[in-house]
């Protein structure tokens, strides 16, 4: 029995398939076409949005977005790649009608419309709150490192600095040392002085400019500076050596995984990013109320205390360093009662601690020198003359964040179940290897923006179908 066989190559048909037959009812472009056909993209802020009355024509930007869209969905983020599909891929050319842009108008698209990007990310999102694929329940924030384009050797601080600073200094020391040696020689000359005050002078060149960047950077108040990318980072990368990144932080709603809110920052922890990320989940969904959880990463009194102004209830993990001043046998703060009548706390011998200074919001309490002095339990409290404690300026925040967190255990469970999906798609699916292609937040927000918004395409897709959701966009 033989194989089966396809059509031979010069077979010819009276009604050739066209590309409408070619494409399923039910297919991924037959969506993105319906989504783009809906969007007003002037209002987006898309250029070019309307024709230009004189010249030659240029390509309209929804077909742009809508090739962009699929490109991002089937990991395809290369203008160059993008510019090949166009002329070899059935399913584009259905999308586009045939257009076969190049690549320098698919990269240009994208570098001079991230804003409009990020705006047709948020309109998405809108839709799936209106297709109640969004429920704005309980909200998961974390976040995670992406590579920039720009390499570890492109990175500059001021430590670093230093120590380049100091090898320099040693080798011209070496070669003044040269110098004067064959000055002392009279008749005969062992070494090449002209070789060596070349030399000299190139090592002097590259100390002048080492001196003129570290104080640049100091008159500007920054540690660190990436060449070729300002707004990169050297960050510490999960299961990795440090790299040059952007911390980018994504809030996702627990109904269906859905990535409600994300933004790109150049932060190197997420101790900072609480507040910002949950006001601005909030004001996504307009909800006057709402339910967020994070790891210990985002532990802030100051940002507890906001949230919960705003009517937002958080969940974290209280992270702070230990105040027993010294190894772990020694008394905790948790062994103090604190009585706010008298502002004071009572150690576990009964004795009094005053509050005697304010440092910025955190109070700092002592125990009489006496007190400690005759103490019994002296030697597990304090290596110190006296016992202190420091209560922060948010103290209450943080007592009830872990009443919470006693109260509904579970949270940090269900915190791991809910982020850890669309970020594991994001840098593997999507993005590839995690690293985004272009340069600066104006090329990377757009590119997360595409990235965002294909991986909620293909988690709405994938809950209410591709027919389904043609119907809703239709």
């Amino acid at each position: 029995m033989g194989y089966i066989q396809g059509e031979g190559r010069q077979q010819s048909s009276l009604f050739p398939p066209t590309l409408e037959e070619l494409v399923p009812e039910d297919h991924l472009v037959r969506v993105i076409e319906a989504y783009v056909a809906r969007l007003d993209l002037k209002v987006l802020g898309f250029s070019k949005a309307e024709p230009l009355k004189t010249g030659r024509p240029g390509y309209d930007p929804a077909d742009l977005l809508k090739l962009y869209l699929y490109g991002y969905f089937q990991r395809i983020r290369s203008s160059r790649r993008l510019e090949a599909e166009c002329q070899r891929n059935i399913e584009v050319m259905w999308l586009l009608g045939r257009l076969a842009p190049d690549f320098k108008t698919i990269a240009d698209f994208r570098k001079d419309n991230s804003m409009a990007f990020q705006a047709t990310c948020k309109a998405f999102v809108q839709f799936c709150r209106q297709a109640s694929l969004i429920s704005g329940e309980l909200v998961a924030i974390d976040g995670s490192k992406f590579q920039a384009v720009a390499s570890l050797r492109k990175h500059v601080s001021v430590e670093k600095l230093k120590r380049q600073q100091a090898k320099l200094e040693k080798h011209i020391a070496q070669y003044l040392a040269q110098l004067d040696e064959g000055d002392a020689q009279d008749a005969q000359e062992t070494i090449d002085r002209a070789a060596v005050k070349q030399a000299l002078r190139q090592l002097q060149d590259r100390h002048a400019d080492n001196l003129t960047v570290k104080a640049l950077m100091e008159a500007q108040g920054l540690e660190q500076f990436v060449e070729g990318e300002a707004d990169a980072k050297k960050m510490r990368c999960s299961g990795k050596s440090p790299c040059v990144a952007y911390n980018v932080q994504s809030a996702v709603d627990a109904e269906h995984g859905l990535i409600v809110h994300h933004e790109v920052t150049n932060d190197c922890t997420d101790n900072q990013q609480l507040e910002p990320m949950a006001k601005a989940t909030q004001a996504v969904l307009q909800q006057p109320e709402l339910t967020v959880t994070a790891d210990a990463g985002y532990s802030n009194g100051a940002q507890f205390q906001a949230c919960e102004e705003a009517g937002i209830t958080a969940f974290v993990p209280v992270n702070r360093a230990p105040n027993n001043q010294g190894g772990g046998t020694l008394f905790v703060r948790q062994d103090f009662t604190y009585d706010p009548a008298t502002d004071s706390f009572q150690c576990p011998a009964g004795k009094t601690l005053s509050l005697k200074q304010l440092n910025r919001g955190t109070r700092l309490y002592a125990a009489r020198a006496e007190d400690c002095g005759n103490c019994p339990l002296k030697a597990k409290c304090t290596q110190a003359q006296r016992r202190h404690i420091s209560r922060h300026p948010n103290e209450e925040a943080f007592a009830r964040m872990e009443k919470r967190l006693e109260t509904h255990p579970e949270m940090m469970g269900r915190r791991r179940a809910i982020i850890e999906h669309p970020f594991g798609n994001l840098k593997q699916w999507i993005l590839g290897n995690g690293r985004f292609l272009v340069r600066h937040f104006s090329g990377v927000r757009a590119e997360m923006a595409m990235a965002v918004q294909a991986y909620n395409l293909k988690r709405a897709i994938s809950v209410l179908g591709a027919r389904r959701m043609i119907e809703l966009l239709t």
